[in-house]
């Protein structure tokens, strides 16, 4: 049976790494910097997530929809500018 207790855990886990790549991207000043950060960012939600789900252990998959909601929402509330995902970011 399948739990998903842990997907508050992921999103927790998300949005720690968002705050950690988006400090030091923006430290950094460059814009390449910035897609640098999205993409890794996107990579580890996404992909992450996507691997959690497929290794089926049991809690596996909570983490990994917690991880991809995780940057779900963040994009969404933060309406891409915390992910990288605004195109204002490389304007």
């Amino acid at each position: 049976m399948r739990t998903f207790w842990p997907a508050p855990a992921g999103v927790l886990g998300y949005l720690t790494l968002n705050v950690l790549v988006v400090v030091l991207a923006i430290s950094t000043g460059a814009k390449a910097a910035i897609v640098v950060a999205a993409v890794v960012l996107a990579l580890a939600a996404i992909g992450g997530g996507l691997v959690l789900i497929i290794l089926r252990k049991p809690w596996s998959p909570g983490l990994g929809m917690g991880l991809m909601i995780g940057w779900a929402v963040t994009s969404i509330v933060s309406a891409g500018w915390c992910t990288g995902i605004n195109p204002g970011w490389y304007v």
